[in-house]
């Protein structure tokens, strides 16, 4: 079979195997030449998408709008983030990441390109063991700990995906995402929720979020930019946009019940991010966080907010590897991505936090970046749904959206918290001699954030036109309409503006002399530094929110924690019952009998 879509697949997963016995170099320069390959392919599509692949006379692999929309973005990103990966791997976990990541991309390219639901159970279970393998090249005291969490969330998961698809068959077969499914019986409504189930541990939607701030931390920086801040997003984000965008008939409460739990992802995770003294850790609370707002747009059954839920998706891929990376040029500088630690960085690494600046400026929803444009959508989508609703449901609406809005106000306080630890404040005295990073690192990160101003300043020309629109047209939703007035090019023209008017004033008047700091007439030591995590401790101190930290401190609102104690509390349980006695077994033996016969009468 030659055609493009086999070969979009076939390319890095022959990369993979060939890395397994190639030297260093040549693996990296396989590695680009497969997502190069397969960029070219996909480029190809536009406008004439190739025919679709059949095996054993249905359809196995095809091509809509929808996956074009998410195939174009794997490549994008997996290129630019392979750029990082050129110089500064782990020299100790190099040889078998160059053959995770492009079997990472084969994974991903089958699966948004299945049609049939075999082929998207395969690629997306083997996309869930490359996770895995990810987590496992962690070189912290956790590490492994994290990658048996990740393992159990996520490939956990692919058992609610399995029951899901096989329910959702006896209806309208194997070909996946061709009918439309009413939720009208009981097999229906549960094969909507294990499939919902399945998309939110890929894309760390509450409450199934828990392993995303863990591999963040202790998996290599790398991989955290790649999978859980992109690729898990797109998969994640893709079943679930499939699912609301016709594979089954979603009423008004069930899309309800989906926008609140977005709601909640959104303020959980950014609640946990405030806090965090671990650089990464902080980063995957917000990719968690950021999830909420798609998950909204897409549930939401509006046609401005679906397509916006969607360009978030495109957004946060950008900004979220845009920052992971940036923090990983700095750590891999300083050797720690513990922000009490950090400090002072941006007169060494003037070019990383520049591009660092950038995405937390897009995260934060700050025009005319691109993370506004996409919150502006979803934000306007909901107004416009609520006020066509009923009055409770557009309260409940609304309560969700002001918690969405609310969660934004609380990225940008976190983001300031992060920037002026990593990069501002008072740098250590063991840092005086750092230097800025390799010049693929921060390309790479230049590229991101170049393109979250461009995303942002030219939405409807680029992303949305060429992309979004006809993934939701797709998905049934045709009118786009923009209400309210903003220009992204008239709000960055303000901006520029104001700043040169203040730079004026400040360089005709301002006289000002640099002096060193004193403490009771003494110079101070390293033990006054403030860091920029000192500005938020009072936030776990106050009511009620010191006892709802301490709980999650404790783990008490973790899934995988949870059920961790709940599954050996029922197997000490069923230790105690057998007892060694055979009559106590017997006993067992009639009562299941008795029960099963109870039941098939």
């Amino acid at each position: 079979m030659d055609s493009p879509l086999v070969l979009v697949i076939a390319a890095p997963l022959a990369v993979a195997l060939l890395n397994l016995f190639l030297p260093i170099a040549l693996r990296k320069a396989m590695t680009v030449i497969g997502i190069i390959l397969g960029g070219v392919l996909v480029r190809g599509f536009f406008g004439a998408p190739p025919p679709s692949v059949a095996l054993f006379g249905t359809t196995a692999l095809s091509l809509d709008d929808l996956s074009f929309f998410s195939l174009a973005f794997i490549h994008i990103i997996g290129l630019i983030i392979f750029l990082f990966c050129l110089k500064g791997l782990d020299p100790g976990t190099e040889r078998t990441f160059l053959v995770l990541y492009p079997l990472t991309l084969a994974c991903a390219n089958g699966t948004v390109l299945s049609s049939h639901g075999v082929g998207f159970l395969v690629f997306w279970g083997l996309s869930g063991l490359a996770l895995y393998g990810f987590a496992l090249l962690g070189q912290g005291e956790s590490a492994s700990a994290t990658a048996k969490k990740t393992f159990i969330l996520v490939g956990g998961s692919d058992v609610f995906l399995i029951m899901g698809l096989a329910l959702a068959a006896m209806s309208s077969g194997w070909s996946l995402f061709d009918a439309r499914i009413p939720l009208a019986g009981p097999a229906e409504a549960l094969a909507f929720v294990f499939l919902l189930i399945a998309a939110f541990a890929k894309a760390g939607g509450f409450p199934l979020h828990t392993w995303v701030p863990d591999f963040s931390r202790d998996a290599p920086v790398e991989s955290a930019a790649f999978l859980p801040a992109s690729l898990d997003k797109l998969l994640g984000i893709y079943l679930l946009a499939r699912m609301m965008g016709g594979y089954f008939e979603v009423g008004l409460f069930t899309r309800m019940i989906v926008v609140t739990l977005g709601a909640l992802t959104v303020i959980v995770a950014v609640m946990m991010a405030m806090v965090q003294h671990n650089g990464r850790r902080l980063l995957g609370y917000h990719a968690v966080s950021q999830v909420g707002y798609m998950i909204m747009g897409v549930a939401s059954g509006h046609a401005l907010a679906f397509a916006g839920g969607l360009f978030h998706l495109l957004n946060n891929v950008l900004y979220k590897s845009n920052l992971f990376l940036a923090l990983g040029s700095a750590e891999k500088r300083a050797g720690s991505h513990d922000l009490d630690e950090l400090g002072g960085l941006a007169k060494a690494m003037p070019a990383t936090f520049a591009m660092a600046l950038v995405g937390a400026l897009s995260i934060s929803g700050l025009p005319p970046f691109n993370g506004f444009f996409s919150k502006w959508m979803i934000y306007q989508g909901l107004l416009e749904q609520a006020g066509g609703l009923a009055p409770a449901y557009a309260v409940w609406l609304l309560v969700c959206l002001i918690m969405a809005v609310f969660g934004s106000a609380l990225t940008l306080a976190s983001f300031m918290k992060f920037l002026h630890a990593v990069f501002l404040g008072r740098r250590p005295e063991r840092f005086e001699g750092l230097r800025e990073a390799p010049a693929n690192q921060w390309l790479a990160t230049g590229l991101l954030a170049l393109l979250c101003v461009v995303f942002g300043l030219f939405a409807q020309a680029v992303p949305l036109r060429l992309f979004v629109f006809p993934a939701a047209r797709e998905a049934g939703f045709e009118a786009f309409t923009y209400p309210g007035f903003y220009r992204p090019n008239l709000i960055l023209t303000l901006f520029v503006i104001g700043f040169l008017a203040g730079l004026a004033v400040y360089l005709l008047t301002a006289k000002t002399r640099r002096d060193g700091a004193y403490i009771g007439g003494h110079v101070p030591s390293e033990a006054f530094r403030v860091t920029g995590t000192d500005f938020y401790k009072e936030i776990t101190e106050m009511r009620p929110l010191a006892t709802l930290y301490r709980q999650a401190e404790n783990k008490a609102f973790d899934v995988y924690d949870l059920g961790s104690k709940a599954t050996f509390g029922l197997s000490h349980l069923l230790q105690r019952a057998h007892a060694g006695q055979l009559q106590v077994y017997v006993l067992f033996i009639l009562f299941g009998v008795l029960l099963f016969m109870i039941l098939a009468g």
